[in-house]
């Protein structure tokens, strides 16, 4: 695939350009909702595009991006759903991770825990949990919730399929990274999978039942009333079921 077409524009494009493009479409393909995506010129083809207009920019999973790829998904079946995207008519976007039959690893900033039924319960209201699979080979199941830092709902795993609200400032998707603003340099999650058994959030700065939770790659801090820090670092948690419980009362 050539990376400059006949005008000597590249495949590079801009990334507010990517963000309004994501925001217009509801962080996910236009078709079928899914939020794993490649950024489609369509009107024009990319191979005919002079500028990277975004409103001739739109989202496409994998699968019907291929379908583009192949001509058995017609420019005009994509401008109607760019119109009217999947995800914006659905109110989501969503994905499932991929995890396999060992027990899952998450690393939550700067505590690991591994082999815990509930990693973290804040007023008796886990924010993820893991099931074991119910037959040999299946895989471990992983439910949850992460809020931004005013409480506000931002991401939902139930049973391995996570999904992101269309109402979101931004929601970008790079491989296995998942980013979520907002606003403008407002990053409040950070997820990163690593199949088939590791998850990891990479930052977080939430607020979850009245208890406030800030992180990095390197450690987990915990406040109950926004001023006041605990901080947790290298800490590993293993083998029990509940991980780390709070309770803001």
């Amino acid at each position: 695939m050539a990376d400059r077409n006949k005008f000597g524009l590249t495949r590079n494009i801009p990334s507010a350009i990517r963000r309004e493009v994501r925001q217009r479409c509801g962080f996910g393909c236009v078709i079928c909702g899914l939020s794993l995506y490649d950024y489609e010129h369509f009107e024009p083809d990319f191979k005919d595009a002079e500028k990277h207009n975004p409103n001739g920019i739109t989202l496409l999973c994998m699968q019907c991006n291929q379908k583009r790829n192949r001509k058995v998904l017609s420019v005009e079946t994509v401008s109607t759903a760019n119109a009217n995207p999947k995800c914006l008519q659905q109110g989501f976007a969503n994905e499932a991770f991929d995890f396999g039959s060992k027990s899952i690893k998450v690393k939550f900033a700067g505590v690991t825990f591994t082999r815990c039924d509930h990693l973290i319960v804040v007023a008796g209201i886990p924010v993820l949990s893991i099931k074991d699979p119910e037959l040999e080979h299946e895989p471990y199941i992983l439910s949850g919730r992460f809020c931004d830092h005013a409480g506000k709902a931002t991401l939902e795993i139930e049973e391995n399929v996570w999904s992101v609200g269309a109402g979101c400032w931004d929601v970008e998707c790079e491989g296995p990274k998942i980013t979520i603003r907002k606003g403008s340099g407002d990053i409040v999650l950070v997820l990163k999978s690593e199949p088939p058994d590791k998850l990891v959030i990479e930052r977080i700065n939430m607020k979850f039942e009245g208890v406030y939770f800030k992180g990095d790659k390197d450690k987990l801090e915990v406040s109950f009333d926004n001023v006041h820090w605990s901080t947790w670092q290298g800490v590993s948690v293993s083998g029990c079921h509940i991980g780390m419980s709070f309770n803001n009362a």
